[in-house]
């Protein structure tokens, strides 16, 4: 009766150790997963780093490259003033790219997202830069063509003066001659009225105006009948005499030989032109004939005539 029994003993409690043991499972899941997160994490962060390092560089690279460009323009400008508005522009293009690049690096910092739109940006700018480059190689070539345009412009300027100044000699020369042969005209053969504003002009075949002895094919005389006294109007006969300077006759020129009577003196003139007019008070007469060769450079004599006495004079220089 006194044996002991089983029905009274109690198993002893393993729950703890079992809560124990899943508690150490999950800790060190937890410290796998976070190793591998932290390990994505750094990861990302260095391609993030790499990224922004190398946009850095290519910044600094766009900008050294800019301040090129800058330094060039600089230089353009005062090559030729006449480019620097262009280039002015050009520069305020370049300062303006100079602060989109800072504007992306921040957008960078910012966010991630962000790098896709920024490197589209940069290849604008590069595609902005070399369309610089080439304007500035257009600039440099227009500026060479407009200094060599300088050169022969000054070089043209300086024979142009040479040859005013020459003729300024002959037309003096031909002036004083004038004056003596008129002087003596109007002793032989005095008219009563004279021939006064005259205009010579030489042309080509195609009507344009030349001085070149080689190149004219027709000399035109206009001038000037006023104050005509009333017993020598009516029908008269004009004629044109082209001599040499020196009052020889110009064998270029093709005339018919006319023997004038003025009082007691007679005069015997090729003339290149003859014109029947009625004379009035006042009128203008023009009278032009064509050389059959070249002309000679040198100094010409232009003679007007009427049927009654000499009229008046004037002179043209033929250039080579």
């Amino acid at each position: 009766m006194n044996q002991p029994t089983d029905r009274g003993y109690e198993q002893p409690d393993n729950s703890w150790k079992i809560a124990t043991a899943v508690f150490g499972i999950l800790f060190l899941a937890a410290l796998v997963f976070g190793i591998a997160y932290y390990s994505k994490y750094r990861t990302s962060y260095n391609k993030a780093n790499d990224l922004g390092t190398q946009l850095d560089d290519t910044r600094t690279k766009l900008e050294g490259e800019l301040a090129s460009l800058n330094t060039a323009y600089g230089s353009q400008m005062a090559m030729n003033d006449t480019l620097s508005s262009d280039l002015q522009e050009k520069i305020a293009e370049v300062e303006d790219l100079q602060v989109r690049i800072a504007q992306a690096k921040k957008e960078l910092k910012s966010s991630k997202a962000n790098a896709a739109e920024i490197r589209g940006r940069l290849a604008k700018m590069e595609e902005l830069k070399t369309a610089l480059e080439k304007d500035i190689v257009t600039l440099r070539e227009e500026n060479t063509v407009l200094a060599a345009s300088n050169v022969q412009l000054n070089t043209d300027l300086t024979t142009t003066r040479e040859e005013v100044s020459n003729l300024n000699k002959q037309v003096m020369g031909l002036t004083q001659a004038n004056e003596k042969l008129t002087g003596r005209l109007k002793i032989v053969a005095p008219a009563g009225f004279r021939a006064d504003n005259f205009t010579v002009t030489s042309a080509t075949k195609n009507d344009k105006l030349t001085s070149k002895g080689k190149r004219i094919d027709q000399i035109n005389v206009t001038f000037d009948l006023n104050n005509v006294p009333e017993e020598f109007q009516g029908n008269r006969e004009i004629y044109l005499v082209m001599t040499e300077f020196n009052g020889n006759p110009v064998a270029a020129v093709p005339g018919q030989n006319v023997s004038l009577n003025f009082g007691n003196e007679p005069v015997n003139v090729r003339a290149a032109d003859l014109e029947k007019v009625v004379l009035k008070g006042r009128q203008s007469v023009t009278m032009s004939f064509k050389p059959t060769d070249d002309l000679a450079p040198g100094t010409y004599n232009l003679m007007i005539y009427s049927d009654n006495g000499y009229l008046g004079s004037t002179g043209m220089i033929v250039s080579k």
